[in-house]
């Protein structure tokens, strides 16, 4: 790793830290990726409201076939969807200085492999991956190998943290406004929206088991200090061990209300499967390096769309974590950085798998 290529590293970091922006609406982000990736004389491949997508061509013989495809993040995670304010807490930033520079790589080291390099907006809330692989499949692009990687601050920079089979929840986040009778002045009668919230806030409780979970949150209601609320809204999440319980437990949820309602999914992902192979491959290749630690990931109720190259793609996928502790600040806090170590170690370890590959068809 030389200096050069770590201080753009850094300085990749440092310019998307600061300019956050929402899904699908990642132009500034976009725009800074196109000048690095123009620099280094790499193929645009696709541009648009997904996002973008690189291409490397190390053998041309190998028509819309790719060895290897990155995934990283535009989007920024909002503070307060009310107020539609953005910050990169989620390590996006992270993710895609590193791809940034793992691109540079490729385009100086010339490996005999096609690779893309795929830039990918809102995966926070909307779920663009489904997009993007919806576009792969329509443009007949054939990959073997998907990865994508996500700083946790749960574990220190030197580990790398990865599983087979089922690594995160599926996930079905559903916006909810309850159309409550008019009652007036807050002295009549009758159950009140808070009342009301009450008992679907129990009801999530009990619909909560040790391979599920059911929360409630971003709730809001209209009315004032001496008026009755006639609208009550929040956010529903069901995250599970498959996306049938998520479905079968928001449709026990959508029963139990007794008034008007309107329904919004806002957020609707598959399990995130590694291929079990792939994972073999990896932490063997992974576990040869002398500076990092490889350690097993828990199952996690946390939510990836990343999942959906794994299920629309006839494709190995691959996810996993590098350490990013700062201080015990958590991700999806304003006060989390990505420490210069991660960086590198991600950087790292993307850069030994081109290798390893490389390698493996190469000789």
């Amino acid at each position: 790793m030389n200096r050069l290529a770590s201080s753009q590293l850094f300085a990749h970091y440092e310019w998307l830290h600061h300019h956050p922006e929402p899904g699908f609406s990642e132009e500034k982000t976009k725009d800074y990726v196109k000048k690095i990736l123009h620099n280094v004389n790499l193929e645009k491949f696709f541009e648009g409201k997904l996002g973008l997508i690189y291409q490397y061509r190390g053998r041309e013989d190998q028509d819309n076939h790719y060895d290897l495809a990155f995934r990283s993040e535009l989007d920024a995670v909002e503070i307060n969807e009310g107020a539609q304010i953005y910050y990169h807490g989620c390590g996006h930033d992270a993710h895609t200085s590193i791809q940034l520079e793992l691109a540079t790589y490729v385009a100086q080291k010339k490996p005999k492999l096609n690779i893309l390099f795929i830039f990918q907006a809102s995966e926070e809330k909307h779920g663009g991956a489904k997009g993007v692989c919806k576009f792969l499949k329509e443009s007949k692009i054939s990959i073997s190998k998907v990865y994508a990687l996500h700083v946790t601050s749960d574990l220190y920079s030197n580990y790398i943290s990865i599983n087979k089979g089922d690594v995160l929840a599926a996930g079905v986040t559903c916006h909810l406004k309850l159309l409550l009778r008019d009652n007036g002045h807050v002295s009549h009668r009758g159950e009140s929206a808070a009342t009301l919230f009450a008992k679907l806030v129990l009801l999530s409780k009990r619909l909560s088991e040790p391979d599920f979970q059911c929360k409630i949150t971003n709730f809001s209601s209209d009315g004032s200090h001496n008026v009755s609320p006639t609208e009550l809204s929040f956010n529903i999440t069901f995250r599970g061990k498959s996306a049938e319980k998520c479905r079968l437990k928001q449709q026990i949820f959508l029963k139990h209300l007794n008034v008007d309602y309107q329904n919004e999914v806002i957020m609707n992902y598959p399990v995130l499967h590694n291929d079990e192979k792939l994972y073999e491959w990896v932490c063997q290749k992974l576990s040869q390096s002398k500076i990092i630690k490889v350690l097993e990931t828990p199952f996690l109720f946390s939510c990836d769309d990343f999942s959906f190259y794994g299920k629309e793609l006839d494709a190995e996928t691959c996810y996993f974590f590098i350490g990013a502790y700062n201080k015990e600040h958590a991700i999806h806090t304003q006060e989390f950085v990505t420490p210069k170590a991660t960086l590198l170690r991600g950087w790292y370890v993307m850069m030994l798998l081109i290798e390893k590959e490389n390698e493996r068809i190469n000789g």
